[in-house]
């Protein structure tokens, strides 16, 4: 079974961003924007996915509506979360930052 590499910080941080822009629903792989995010990180678009599911498990309003994500955000999800909360200004600059890293333009 080949070693799945676990995500950067960077990687992570265009995760988190993907998942502030997108519609709880529309954390599929066949979403054009996990396609090309996924593209970019070297990930495959279900892996991306997946990611977005388990940064929705964190998400009070989403437990809130009744609604839930997957069940295996990594300790790396819950410390980015918890960085998320603490210093949003701080944290939207480093999304914003990470995105040209793999060629994306911030929205």
């Amino acid at each position: 079974m080949a070693k799945i590499d676990n995500w950067s910080r960077e990687q992570l941080l265009v995760a988190f961003s993907l998942y502030c822009r997108l519609p709880f629903g529309q954390f599929d792989q066949r979403n054009r924007d996990v396609i090309q995010a996924a593209t970019v990180l070297n990930r495959s678009p279900s892996a991306v996915a997946m990611k977005l599911g388990n940064i929705a498990s964190l998400d009070a309003e989403i437990r809130a509506s009744n609604r839930s994500g997957l069940t295996k955000a990594s300790n790396a999800d819950r410390a980015m979360w918890q960085e998320m909360q603490q210093d949003w200004g701080m944290f939207a600059l480093a999304m914003g930052d990470a995105l040209p890293k793999f060629g994306l333009q911030p929205p």
